[in-house]
């Protein structure tokens, strides 16, 4: 099984990096992340990055066969078409797809831009282009509906399976609330799953059983080859440095943090998944929608 972590970030150190290191930098940053990907057994990861990529298409270039990178798009840029078209081209150096952040930041400014229609050039643009779009909407998650509804043909991937996670939200009370209304999004076969964060959402330590019920529920609803286990580990270790400095809970203790190597295994030991299923959600699926070549 080539297991396949579909989001981290970088991983530190956070120095104040000189500008005529950038290249030292990209070499620490990537032997740290590969050291990372050593230590639990993860052969392959997609590095999710804001607008500017250069340190994550540096990795992917020079470690094809591990590293790839989703980077944040704008829905401002001067000329979405070609800035999506782009992006497509860039597949063979390892961009797998483009990010959209609605319920980020949280006072609802991209949300808005959602209903007034101001995302449309971009789901347009990568339906066009076949390229895919992991959507972070967590909380929104009716809306994802719409755009997968007007935009039949994109490959729309739900980010943190659309719940409102710890340490940089507040999880919903009960955690599962909202999750009806990701299921209810399985109707539309261009919506898959980041499979991402459920041992965040468990009151009990490892192996996180008050949650596999939950976990079964979005397997029958997607089915496993429309879901993508990732970490995000860089989130709950509090590694990122958006977390680290905006969010400090992130360096303590939380309900819900748990490690790498338990975000792994609470998939790769389930007793509620079945082997095929468990090849699919750990790197199958991603390997398939994102065509990302052995």
């Amino acid at each position: 099984m080539k297991i396949t972590d579909c989001q981290i970030h970088e991983i530190g150190p956070f120095w104040d990096w000189l500008p005529e290191s950038e290249e030292l930098q990209h070499k620490i940053l990537s032997e740290m992340m590969v050291a990372y990907l050593d230590a639990v057994g993860v052969e392959r990861a997609v590095l999710f990055t804001g607008d500017t990529f250069e340190s994550a298409a540096w990795m992917a270039e020079k470690l094809p066969k591990r590293i790839a990178f989703v980077p944040q798009i704008n829905a401002e840029a001067p000329d979405i078409d070609a800035a999506m078209r782009a992006a497509k081209a860039r597949h063979n150096a390892g961009q797998l797809g483009v990010r959209i952040l609605i319920s980020w930041p949280m006072d609802g400014s991209e949300a808005r831009r959602l209903e007034a229609g101001g995302w449309d050039p971009v789901f347009a643009a990568c339906e066009r282009y076949r390229l895919p779009v992991f959507i972070l909407i967590t909380g929104l998650l009716p809306r994802a509906a719409d755009i997968a509804r007007r935009y039949p043909d994109l490959t729309l991937v739900i980010d943190h399976i659309g719940l409102r996670q710890p340490p940089a939200d507040e999880p919903d009370d009960p955690p599962f609330a909202k999750l009806p209304e990701l299921l209810a999004l399985a109707r539309f076969p261009n919506v898959h799953v980041k499979l991402c964060g459920l041992p965040s959402l468990s009151k009990e330590p490892f192996p996180y059983s008050d949650v596999a019920p939950h976990l079964r529920a979005i397997v029958d609803a997607f089915g496993a080859e429309r879901l993508m286990w990732a970490s995000d580990t860089s989130r709950f270790a509090g590694r990122t440095g958006i977390y680290r400095f905006q969010f400090p809970k992130t360096l303590g203790d939380y309900t819900g943090k748990h490690t790498y190597a338990e975000s792994l295994l609470f998939i790769r030991e389930s007793n509620v998944l079945t082997p095929v299923e468990k090849e699919a959600i750990l790197g199958g699926t991603l390997q398939r929608v994102l065509n990302w070549p052995n």
